[in-house]
């Protein structure tokens, strides 16, 4: 049975890309006669589709808690894998800020390019710079951001640290900062990490085999930029995803 599931979720996964790869390549261009706004839009609606029906065939449920506040237009969260930016991703419409890895991802780095993501080479301050001021015009358009300001992956056992710089644009821009937790239930907490060395298609093809995941994605309270140090933001951040967390596994141990 998990063979058989594995086999048909791997074309329905494969049937998705195709879609992902046509609607970047023949839908998206002709889109600009509309007006960039009206553009960007639609291209929302399809990237949250795409994402949406990605979790459906991977058979993750979504628990949330809390709600997002709209006055924080920049969303930072734990880092457990690859599959975090397909649960949060289907909740909003969103640019990603991505390490530089990811571009040269199968498929899956070129949909990230197509649709906007941005890419940062870590220990390269030139190019922090660079994404760091467009990351701080589109929040001045509010347009929502993901980071994942730990910098890199983790089991999911605990939070790490928050890399300041990353923040400072939510500083120049004068917007407040959205605390996410991610928390990934029972088996998944040892399958969905994808940490150290190891490589996506495997971890995909794992992931195929099972039943199904469930994901607690909470929301903390918006952190204000205003009267803080961008150390001082990290720091808050960090707690408040902490501190989600902790409540998150008081729920399970109850349950």
């Amino acid at each position: 049975m998990p063979r058989f599931r594995q086999a048909y979720r791997a074309f329905l996964v494969a049937l998705a890309c195709l879609g992902g790869m046509a609607a970047v390549v023949l839908l998206f261009p002709p889109l600009r006669i509309l007006g960039e706004n009206r553009a960007q839009a639609l291209r929302d609606r399809v990237q949250m589709a795409w994402f949406r029906s990605f979790l459906l065939i991977l058979g993750v449920h979504v628990e949330r808690r809390g709600q997002w506040n709209p006055d924080a237009p920049l969303w930072v969260a734990n880092h457990i894998s690859w599959l975090d930016i397909v649960v949060i991703g289907a909740q909003a419409p969103l640019t990603f800020i991505s390490k530089q890895d990811v571009a040269g991802w199968p498929v899956f780095g070129f949909l990230a390019s197509r649709t906007g993501t941005l890419f940062l080479r870590r220990g390269d301050r030139e190019d922090t710079q660079r994404v760091g001021e467009r990351m701080t015009w589109l929040l001045r358009q509010r347009r929502t951001l993901l980071l994942f300001p730990e910098g890199t992956s983790s089991s999911g056992e605990g939070v790490l640290r928050f890399h300041p710089r990353l923040f400072q644009p939510a500083k120049r821009a004068c917007v407040a900062v959205q605390p996410i937790a991610l928390a990934y239930r029972g088996s998944a907490g040892e399958i969905v990490p994808f940490v150290g060395e190891a490589s996506f298609l495997p971890h995909l093809l794992r992931m195929l085999m099972m039943p199904r995941t469930v994901v607690e994605l909470s929301f903390g309270p918006a952190i204000d930029s205003e009267h803080l140090n961008r150390d001082e933001l990290a720091h808050a951040a960090r707690r408040t995803v902490v501190d989600c967390l902790g409540k998150t596994e008081v729920r399970r141990q109850v349950a």
